[in-house]
């Protein structure tokens, strides 16, 4: 059977091909996706600069640069199973898996554990297009990674869908503030809906109102999820102090944002994070102890409303529209929150 695909021919460009899918292995499962998510961490390989899909001389995954074309974009779909291989023994046609399965096309042939179930209660949240579990995976490590303990002060910097839900996931956790950190009033404002006690307007100073906030102490747990070097730099300065003296624990900085883009060290940065000797926690999907089962539980906390991705997608597009929700993606305009593909 044929389907059609996003494939990148050049930088900021992409063109939907058709193309002959193999017959279908024992142990393969074909995916009809009805949905396919737009991820900030793919702009590097849309604006021609880099891609997470390269392999070093030694065989390890790798910075992919200069990109050669074509080649596929995406990595965030959902859909219903329409066949599945004979040695498939947990799956079946009819049900609805979503994962890290690749591509922006309308059928995926994909290997079992990379099928993340959800449940047909899914629906009761709206359509299945907007259960997306491999953000939910990402949500759910980034939450289990970060561990907030009950009066601690926390700081969650930058407020698009995915630090929101983060502040969704946490706001049960005991903390004594849950502050969030962003550019955009709007965005503090949903944030504030989702769980956080205090907002910053990162356009202020941050450092002081934290301070004072915070009584001096600092934040115990900061998550960085800008994937820019501000951000980073904000973290190191409103995370708690380490003494070298008069030890009383230390801070932890979550990063699970792609630091992809070409930016300049600010030194500050370094300074500060030798001086408060936080642990740099990465928190991204290859962290977890268990991709799939962070990936269960995501979608579970969805469909119980904990993780409410789907009052946060802020756009549509059809495949063939692809290259206009990448290009809204990557103008950085606020109105953007989330995105999705549709196939159908």
């Amino acid at each position: 059977m044929k389907r059609r695909v996003a494939v990148q021919t050049a930088p900021k460009k992409l063109e939907i091909v058709e193309e002959e899918l193999p017959r279908l292995g024992p142990d393969d499962v074909l995916v009809h996706n009805v949905a396919i998510g737009l991820c900030h961490s793919d702009i590097p390989q849309y604006l021609g600069q880099s891609s997470m899909n390269g392999v070093d001389r030694f065989g390890r995954r790798f910075m992919n640069s200069p990109l050669k074309y074509p080649m596929y974009i995406g990595h965030e779909p959902v859909g219903i199973v329409e066949e599945v291989g004979t040695n498939i023994k947990n799956l079946k046609p009819g049900d609805y898996v979503g994962g890290s399965m690749g591509g922006f096309a309308d059928y995926t042939i994909t290997e079992e554990r990379r099928c993340i179930p959800i449940p047909k209660t899914v629906e009761k949240m709206g359509p299945l297009k907007y259960c997306l579990p491999e953000p939910l995976t990402c949500i759910t490590n980034i939450i289990q990674a970060s561990n907030p303990q009950f009066g601690d002060y926390v700081a969650v910097i930058g407020c698009g869908m995915m630090g929101i839900l983060t502040i969704a996931g946490i706001r049960g956790c005991g903390a004594a503030e849950i502050i969030a950190i962003d550019m955009s009033e709007d965005r503090l404002e949903l944030a504030k809906k989702y769980g956080a006690t205090k907002c910053i307007l990162a356009t202020g100073d941050v450092d002081a109102e934290v301070y004072h906030l915070t009584r001096g102490h600092g934040c115990d747990v900061v998550i960085e999820i800008t994937g820019s070097l501000k951000g980073l730099k904000t973290a190191s300065q409103i995370v708690r102090y380490s003494e070298m003296f008069s030890y009383e624990g230390r801070g932890k900085i979550a990063i699970p944002s792609l630091y992809g883009m070409p930016e300049t060290w600010d030194p500050e940065t370094g300074y500060n994070l030798m001086y408060r000797s936080p642990i740099i926690h990465v928190t991204h999907p290859w962290y977890a102890m268990d991709y799939r089962a962070c990936g269960i539980t995501g979608v579970e906390a969805y469909c119980k409303g904990i993780l409410p991705m789907n009052e946060l997608i802020t756009h549509e597009w059809k495949l063939e529209d692809i290259q206009a929700g990448f290009d809204m993606m990557a103008s950085r305009n606020l109105r953007f929150i989330k995105g999705i593909i549709t196939t159908d």
